[in-house]
């Protein structure tokens, strides 16, 4: 329960939030949320929470409930507990931008650890091949000299209510299908830390003890 524990032990430190509520499908995670003090107000339904779910249908999901009950907010911030090394300060920036009227969604980003250029896919006949067309020299650059890129990585994710309840995803893509405000708020690498595995959640729990001064 550590990650939930530290999600929301971080919004309530932030101070930035209304209200604290968790959306989980889990009723032990329900019960351990309401302890740390946060709302739990309805488990989310199944189909949000499948593998091959996206994060967008809990935020719908928990917008519709809300406005079902004449709650809904005019914006929301949401703090994934598999990035619980994110700071307040990062918090704080997200939510002072959502609020600034000068974006649609804020999120956090960082600077991408593997550059996509040196993508490489797996051939038919069984060969290495670049994923992306470039030439040899733009393939084997030095990393400084590649074009400095970002990855979203959910530490924060931060939207205005009215587009989580009229898409079913996010409302923004790279070809102009949808002229929409996007701010961003930058982590470090360590803060960007994702548990996406057994080894993550050591690495991470050791991150904490590091920063706690323990070794």
């Amino acid at each position: 329960a550590l990650p939930i524990f530290h999600s929301i032990n971080s919004a309530k430190q932030s101070k930035k939030f209304s209200r604290v509520l968790v959306f989980t499908d889990s009723k032990e995670i329900q019960e351990v949320s309401i302890q740390y003090g946060a709302e739990a107000p309805v488990l989310r339904p199944p189909e949000t929470a499948t593998d091959n779910a996206h994060m967008f249908l809990t935020y719908k999901f928990a917008m519709e409930f809300l406005q079902s009950r004449n709650e809904l907010p005019h914006s929301f911030c949401a703090l994934l507990p598999t990035t619980p090394l994110r700071s307040i300060e990062v918090i704080n920036r997200t939510i002072e931008k959502i609020q600034s009227g000068r974006y649609d969604w804020v999120f956090s980003i960082n600077e991408i650890e593997h550059h996509p250029y040196r993508a490489m896919q797996i051939s038919d006949t069984d060969y290495l091949k670049p994923f992306h067309p470039i030439d040899s020299m733009t393939l084997w650059s030095n990393r400084q000299e590649l074009p400095k890129l970002f990855r979203f990585n959910g530490g924060t994710m931060s939207g205005l209510s009215m587009h989580a309840l009229t898409n079913n995803e996010y409302n923004f893509d790279g070809i102009g299908s949808f002229d929409t405000r996007v701010g961003f708020v930058e982590m470090s690498q360590e803060e960007s830390l994702d548990i996406d595995s057994e080894l993550d959640l050591e690495i991470v729990e050791k991150v904490m003890q590091k920063r706690r001064g323990f070794f």
